[in-house]
């Protein structure tokens, strides 16, 4: 039961990246601020594409792709100066790309695992090497680290209905295989293992869910997490694929009755509140925005970006700069503190004419920030 304590404090963002506020302030404005985690979205392998995938759900459909990839070479040498710079914590993710979509993703994942670092990997899963299972089983792998997944059905069926798969491929089948491969490389080298369910209208069914549990358990995760498609303001996704306040409600119903059934289960089962709190529908964007110096992002098109809901082309009036042509920590300094409200100022300008935008994680982290008074903004 104290595991799935330790585990659900994961989840709370609120507090997770910001320990001590003043601290936080002083760091920034003498810049020794450090990053509580740098995310990095690699490339997909292929020039037409940047995932595999094209769910109707995913808010990854509004990024600009204008064909540039963050080259390996450059890629790793940021990597390197990210880690030799103090950062302690490296995900491996894409709000519009597949981190296994890339060809060298093996080569940055040893690199960060030989380096103590520790990581994290948020995945569709469709395809893992070889080689990935082979790095993960035969390094010492740092405490915290974890491989997330994202299945959002229970059935090849559903599977296929909802991520637009025209085709009776047993892709869930095919998932479910690879996650029983890291299931069982965790038992001697342990990361946390977790899949998420997003439940919308095409996949809100008791079958589904229950299957969805007891593979995933049997599978060897430790964590379990239903959640809603929430797409954060200004960008539209397919017409009734997210939910209505209503909707979730009674999904939410069904699925704590059916959590009930698995209490005593050696596995974390979440189903996330939607957003009864902490709404980011209703609310307007939440700045001054203080992302960029607790999770910036670098994307695709190597830049680095503020965090990872603004990582793509469109997005580059908010970005710190080309990491192609400049280093790491050179843009990551890059800001005036001698008037640091007049410089959140201009990014939150910059912001909303880019109709940037905030997940649940930037929401409530800079709320809490905001809420402490400390900048006095």
């Amino acid at each position: 039961m104290n595991n799935k304590k330790n585990l659900e404090k994961k989840y709370t963002f609120k507090t997770q990246y910001v320990a001590n506020y003043s601290d936080f302030k002083n760091q920034i404005e003498e810049k020794k601020i450090v990053p509580y985690q740098v995310e990095i979205q690699p490339p997909s392998k292929s020039k037409k594409k940047i995932c595999w995938l094209e769910c109707p759900y995913c808010y990854g459909s509004s990024a600009l792709d204008n064909g540039d990839r963050f080259p390996k070479d450059r890629c790793l040498e940021i990597l390197k100066q990210i880690l030799e710079g103090g950062v302690k914590k490296i995900i491996f993710a894409g709000y519009a790309t597949d981190p296994l979509y890339c060809n060298y993703i093996e080569d940055l994942l040893e690199f960060t695992v030989k380096k103590k670092a520790i990581f994290g990997f948020n995945t569709k899963a469709l395809k893992i090497s070889e080689k990935f299972y082979e790095i993960l089983s035969k390094n010492e792998l740092a405490n915290g680290s974890y491989i997330s997944l994202s299945v959002d059905a229970g059935t090849n069926e559903t599977y296929n209905k909802i991520h637009n798969i025209r085709s009776s491929s047993p892709i869930y089948d095919r998932v479910l295989k690879n996650v029983k491969k890291l299931g069982n490389i965790k038992k001697s080298n342990f990361f946390d293992l977790s899949v998420a369910y997003l439940v919308n209208i095409n996949s809100c069914n008791a079958y589904d869910y229950e299957k969805f549990i007891n593979d995933f358990i049997d599978a060897g995760c430790n964590v379990l997490r239903f959640a809603f498609p929430q797409p954060p303001k200004d960008i539209n996704t397919e017409k009734g694929v997210v939910p209505t306040e209503s909707e979730m409600l009674s999904y939410s119903k069904d699925l704590i009755e059916l959590k009930k059934k698995y209490e005593n289960k050696d596995c974390l089962i979440i189903i996330s509140n939607p957003d009864k709190e902490n709404d980011i529908y209703h609310k307007p964007r939440t700045t001054p925005c203080f992302a960029r110096f607790i999770f910036p992002t670098v994307g695709f098109d190597g830049w680095l970006y503020n965090c990872s809901e603004s990582s793509a082309p469109n997005f580059r009036s908010t970005a710190l700069g080309d990491l192609k042509i400049r280093d790491f920590w050179d843009l990551f300094y890059n800001y005036d503190t001698t008037n640091l409200k007049s410089y959140l100022g201009k990014c939150n300008k910059k912001i909303n004419e880019s109709r940037c935008r905030c997940d649940r994680k930037e929401h409530l982290v800079n709320s809490g920030i905001i809420e402490s008074k400390i900048f006095n903004l």
